[in-house]
C-alpha cells in the first residue's frame, strides 16, 4: 500500500500558482470586453450631446434666422430665451448622463469641444457639428443632402 505524503509547501505553491493563472485568464478574456463596451457608451453619449446642439441650432435659427458657431452664445441663447417647459420637452436626458447644458460644450471621451463651423455666405446658410474623437459629425457646410442629419442616421 502507498504511503501517504503530508501536505506541503509545493503543494501551497502550486495551488496559488493555479488560483493566480485562474485569476489572469478571467481577467485577459474580460478586460476587452469592458473596454469595447466603455468606448460604445462614450460613442452613444457623445452622438446624444450633438444631437441636443443640433437642436439648439435649430432654435436658433428659427428665432436669430442665422447659424452660430460659438457653443457659448448658442447654449446661452437656448437657457435665456426659451420658456422652461420648452426646454424640458425639447433636451432629455442624454445617453449616460442626465441633461446640463454644461455637458455639451465637449466630448465626454477627450474633453474637447466639438467643432462647430457655419457657412453664412452660400445661399442657404449651413452649419456642421464634428466630434473631436472621431464618432460621427452633423450637418455638412457643403453637401446639401446632409444638411441637419446625423452622419449615423444616414
Amino acid at each position: 500500500m502507498a504511503h501517504k505524503q503530508p501536505f506541503g509547501i509545493v503543494d501551497v505553491l502550486l495551488i496559488v500558482v493555479i488560483v493566480g493563472l485562474t485569476f489572469g485568464l478571467w481577467y485577459v478574456i474580460w478586460s476587452p470586453g469592458r473596454e469595447l463596451a466603455r468606448q460604445e457608451d462614450l460613442k452613444w453619449e457623445s452622438r446624444a450631446r450633438m444631437s441636443a446642439l443640433r437642436t439648439a441650432q435649430n432654435e436658433y435659427y428659427s428665432s436669430q434666422k442665422r447659424y452660430t458657431a460659438n457653443v457659448d452664445s448658442l447654449l446661452m441663447f437656448v437657457q435665456d430665451s426659451l420658456p422652461k417647459n420648452r426646454i424640458d420637452s425639447l433636451f432629455t436626458k442624454l445617453y449616460l448622463t442626465g441633461f446640463s447644458f454644461d455637458s455639451l460644450r465637449h466630448a465626454p471621451k477627450s474633453l474637447q469641444p466639438y467643432i462647430v463651423a457655419v457657412n453664412d455666405t452660400s445661399a442657404v446658410p449651413r452649419y456642421s457639428i464634428t466630434d473631436p474623437d472621431g464618432y460621427g459629425y452633423i450637418s455638412s457646410l457643403s453637401n446639401p443632402d446632409e444638411h441637419n442629419k446625423a452622419s449615423w442616421e444616414q
